[in-house]
């Protein structure tokens, strides 16, 4: 009856006979109401047994120290380097769980984490992935270990193989000239803008919030890990998309926007096969390997790629640069453009104003002409001198 405990793992709960069974026997053997958190934590395999063998920074380390059991979407794992203090933490008590992740000194296959990884074949109960070996995840020390938020990278690490994941960090930072614009438009948030009952806003956490609210108003209850329910397990934040937007099996987080400063991380893997007896790595002095694997994960530069998110041009230097472009290569500018639209918009205003009155007065002008008058042929020519148009008698000629 114990492999329906397996319910809480997978997606496919379905309440049978033999549920209420294995129910009525926990009651019955805690006498009354018991943790069923506590319950799975103890089921699950020691991180002593699972990893035998540790080294980072270039020295062997105690496995028990340095790696702790903490809760994750696959419920509970070993986890390293998770910089924070609790998973079940008061919601409203403002205090900041935060604490300072570890840090890669030098980079180097060396100078990373190793692990030697025990198959524990027997132990296989209630197996939740289809195969015989580990699962490793990457995320970032201050998110929860989630799927939806994409900041987690998932390896599968079969049995009798060496792997090596080479990580390699993007660091991303807005400035606060960006700050005027909406969050449609620069699709990202500041810390300070959103209200969440940590001290600290991440956007895993606010995906994980927004999954477990819905979770409580459906069932009445809060899982001991976030379960890979269709719906709950789809959960998407404020995005424009139009294939999701009418979709009622997935669950909106409309409030939930990535950071406008963080880090991502990327990882490249090499798989070889880790041979009996044949290896030069320093984790696997002394180690007669049987059905073992070997994990690597390093840094191997320094160094890395540093994103801004910034206003680059104003409305009107875009405008410049538009006029400027089209005088390159058509020979034009905007000046020119308005000067054309202006002479053509005035002589389209002149036509539809019509004549003016100066025009109607030159043509009422025109229409009254003088009356015809007499000319003689005295006045087309000019007037001669007195003393000589008289003629050989004496008087003036006739006019005609």
């Amino acid at each position: 009856m114990f492999s329906q405990l397996g319910n809480l793992y997978d997606s496919e709960f379905r309440i049978t006979e033999r549920s209420y069974q294995i129910d009525q026997l926990l009651a019955e053997f805690y006498k009354g109401s018991y943790d069923v958190t506590d319950i799975l934590k103890r089921l699950t395999p020691q991180c002593s047994n699972v990893i035998s063998r540790c080294r980072f920074h270039g020295e062997n380390k105690n496995c028990s120290k340095v790696f702790e059991t903490r809760k994750t979407q696959d419920g509970f794992c070993c986890t390293f380097n998770y910089a924070i203090k609790k998973d079940d933490r008061s919601l409203n008590n403002g205090v900041d769980l935060r604490l300072d992740p570890l840090k890669v000194e030098n980079f180097g296959e060396d100078q990373g984490l190793s692990v030697l990884l025990e198959p524990l074949l027997d132990d296989y109960f209630y197996p939740i992935f289809p195969i015989t070996g580990w699962k490793v995840m990457v995320f970032n020390p201050h998110d929860y270990p989630d799927m939806n938020s994409g900041g987690l990278i998932e390896i599968f690490v079969p049995l009798e193989t060496y792997q090596n994941v080479e990580l390699d960090a993007i660091v991303s930072y807005g400035t606060r000239n960006i700050l005027p614009y909406s969050l449609e438009h620069r699709k990202c948030v500041f810390p300070e803008e959103m209200t969440s009952p940590n001290a600290s806003y991440t956007y895993s956490d606010c995906l994980v919030d927004c999954t477990i609210q819905d979770v409580w108003q459906t069932c009445k209850c809060i899982p001991f890990y976030l379960p890979n329910h269709v719906k709950w397990y789809t959960a998407v934040p404020n995005a424009d998309l139009r294939d999701v937007k009418n979709n009622t099996q997935i669950l909106h987080c409309n409030r939930c926007y990535p950071l406008c400063s963080g880090v991502t991380y990327n990882a490249k893997t090499f798989e070889a096969r880790l041979n009996r007896g044949r290896h030069q790595s320093k984790l696997l002095d002394g180690v007669d390997c049987v059905q073992q694997s070997a994990v690597h994960l390093y840094f191997n530069h320094f160094g890395t790629i540093k994103l801004k998110q910034n206003v680059v041009d104003q409305w009107y230097e875009l405008l410049s640069d538009a006029s400027g472009i089209g005088g390159i290569f058509i020979g034009f500018s905007l000046i020119a453009i308005v000067e054309f639209g202006y002479f053509v918009g005035l002589f389209v205003w002149e036509l539809l104003k019509g004549p003016t009155s100066s025009d109607g007065i030159d043509n009422k002008t025109k229409r009254k002409r003088p009356a015809l008058q007499i000319i003689y042929w005295g006045e087309l020519y000019p007037r001669t001198r007195p003393d000589i148009i008289t003629n050989q008698h004496g008087r003036f000629p006739n006019k005609y």
